[in-house]
């Protein structure tokens, strides 16, 4: 019986290793977020666990670590509790992240968007000029502009594109020309200000290069289709 009853102790202690190894792997591989319920909930847990299993062969350096463990993973849930349930996004930007970078916290959409600033832009204005540095990230939110290679119109940004994705990190020359075609709001942030984020906050990086490289693409497809339908017209004439 004694035997029985360790061994049930012993499986409870693998548990909350598997725990532990669980949190670590899938925080690694990019599964689960250090700053979300979930890895925070499965270090909870294992903790626990092998708490538990120390009732049965007790140590106490393993049983202070597994309770300042446990005291840790507590505040970091009431934490981020509090964290998620005080922010708050205007409709733009709840519309931002849902779209843009659905899998990031509300927290980190709000630091984002604290860091750049809100502009309307009116027809005609240039965003940007084709070879100039843009030194920034600019989010279309509404309206629509005309992009521009060597003075001819190749395309048409409507809300929801980027503009600068491609050289935003490094300050570089932007590839074309963008104008506004039709009253705009927009969002911009600098180049370092986006640098400073993104080196706090991995999983913001992340968030918004997967959005700009959807973006990239969605751009690529629009402007092969109006260069066939702009060919099948010359072939026509």
């Amino acid at each position: 019986m004694d035997q029985t009853f360790s061994s049930m102790f012993d499986i409870i202690g693998l548990f909350g290793v598997g725990f532990y190894v669980a949190a670590y792997a899938a925080l690694q591989i990019g599964l689960v977020r250090g700053t979300g319920y979930i890895y925070i909930l499965l270090n909870l847990a294992a903790a626990s666990f092998v708490l538990v299993s120390l009732t049965n062969d007790f140590n106490l350096s393993s049983a202070i670590i597994q309770i300042t463990w446990i005291a840790i993973s507590l505040f970091g849930l009431s934490r981020t509790f509090l964290l998620l349930h005080s922010t708050h996004l205007t409709a733009e930007e709840a519309e931002f992240a849902k779209s843009k970078t659905p899998g990031l916290t509300k927290p980190s959409v709000r630091k984002f968007f604290d860091a750049g600033l809100w502009v309307e832009y009116l027809h005609d204005t240039d965003v940007t000029t084709e070879g100039a540095p843009l030194s920034g990230l600019i989010y279309l939110q509404s309206g629509s502009a005309n992009v521009s290679l060597g003075g001819n119109i190749v395309g048409q940004l409507h809300g929801g594109a980027f503009v600068g994705e491609l050289t935003c990190f490094d300050g570089g020359p932007t590839t074309a020309s963008v104008t506004i075609a039709a009253g705009s709001r927009v969002f911009r942030i600098s180049t370092d200000a986006l640098n400073a984020l993104c080196k706090r906050n991995e999983d913001l990086k992340s968030a918004l290069e997967s959005a700009m490289r959807s973006d990239t693409r969605t751009k690529l497809v629009a402007a092969n289709q109006m260069l066939n339908h702009q060919n099948k017209i010359t072939a026509t004439i």
